[in-house]
């Protein structure tokens, strides 16, 4: 016996409407996937296209030079506290560096220092001869001698320069430098505000005694003779050769984009963590990452020789620190606060203080064994 036409009917009907409910519901929950809510976690996952690097850039036709001096000086890494450090041109770090993708870099050195010194263009595509790597690629340049390294900018990114002679000595007192090559044609991608931090660490206790003038007006007890080699025992940590609260604290307006540019020059790995915003990791090693391959976190770890560029929004107003997790690395001498710590301050909002100052603080004993400290 079949089924009436009336009732088949209205089963065919029932069916029909089922199959586009259900159609109905697979889009709209594909719609949600594809298009997450502004300011969401989510949101900040889209990506920032910085350009794809040249494998060779056209030549700009321009010669961009810089002169560039190895000598001692001293130099205050925090309140009170000067070291004899090794410079270029009297400062740590040494002078920004920033040229255009395929201009001509011509930077000649003059050396001096009591001891021979090279330059090393570290994560630059350069001729061999241009490396700064003795006795691999030229001779050491010996006090009073000076030397031009000459190369094309070969491709845009965040790098740096540094001594590669008795590098352990020369590079833990101050000899080095950042090194930006912006690129030929600016990228789709565009900031508000840059900031570069170049992040070291200072053994004051192997540094030459009579010259480490201390807060008191004292000298910490040292080898009296200039070092012939450093150990590990870090006692300071510095941005851009300052230890807070030295380090000029970052002014960033509500809704700024913010790119960040960080250099490890240290013999150490420092997890640096932002406070109440996460960023987005956007060129490692002076390599853009593809935007869909990017990660948004608020933790990095950034190893020995590690360049690392990071974007944030600025939209959380206050007073906010982005710091090291590392958190021996967050004290000056082991009282704390102290070396990686940098205050991010927002225009329109009075620092935050409890109006009462903090009691005495107790060093604390540095670790065995620390995290990065392998070489």
């Amino acid at each position: 016996m079949g089924i009436p036409l009336s009732l088949r009917t209205i089963w065919l009907g029932m069916l029909f409407g089922l199959a586009l409910a259900f159609v109905a519901a697979v889009a709209w929950g594909a719609g949600r996937a594809s298009a997450p809510v502004a300011g969401t976690r989510a949101a900040l996952t889209t990506g920032f296209d910085l350009g794809v690097a040249r494998a060779k850039p056209a030549p700009t036709g321009t010669v961009q030079e810089f002169q560039l001096t190895a000598q001692e000086a001293p130099w205050e890494i925090a309140p009170g506290v000067r070291v004899p450090a090794i410079t270029y041109n009297g400062q740590v770090p040494g002078p920004l560096i920033r040229v255009t993708e395929g201009d001509t870099l011509r930077v000649t050195l003059k050396n001096e220092l009591p001891q021979a010194t090279s330059i090393h263009w570290h994560g630059l595509h350069v001729p061999n001869a241009m490396d700064g790597v003795p006795p691999f690629t030229q001779a050491p340049i010996e006090p009073g001698q000076s030397f031009t390294y000459e190369f094309p900018a070969s491709h845009a990114g965040t790098f740096m320069y540094h001594s590669h002679f008795n590098s352990v000595e020369q590079i833990d007192r101050g000899l080095y430098g950042p090194l930006i090559i912006d690129p030929a044609t600016p990228p789709p991608a565009r900031f508000d505000k840059e900031f570069t931090m170049v992040l070291s660490a200072w053994n004051t206790s192997a540094m030459p005694g009579d010259q480490h003038g201390m807060a008191d007006g004292s000298s910490m007890p040292g080898p009296a003779a200039s070092m012939g080699g450093m150990n590990m025992d870090y006692n300071y940590f510095t941005i851009n050769g300052k230890a807070f609260p030295s380090a000029a604290p970052w002014t960033v307006r509500e809704g700024d984009l913010v790119r960040v540019r960080l250099i490890n020059i240290s013999n150490l790995a420092h997890p640096m963590h932002l406070h109440g915003h996460d960023f987005t990791v956007v060129a490692k090693d002076g390599e853009p990452i593809r935007p869909d391959l990017q990660q948004t976190v608020n933790t990095l770890s950034i190893d020995a020789g590690e360049t690392y560029d990071i974007v944030f929004r600025a939209d959380n107003p206050g007073s906010w620190v982005f710091h090291c997790h590392e958190l021996h690395h967050t004290e000056n001498d082991g009282v704390e606060p102290g070396g990686l710590i940098q205050v991010i301050q927002y225009e329109g909002v009075p620092p935050r203080t409890t109006g009462e100052s903090a009691p005495p603080a107790t060093p604390t004993p540095m670790p065995a064994t620390m995290p990065g400290m392998g070489h």
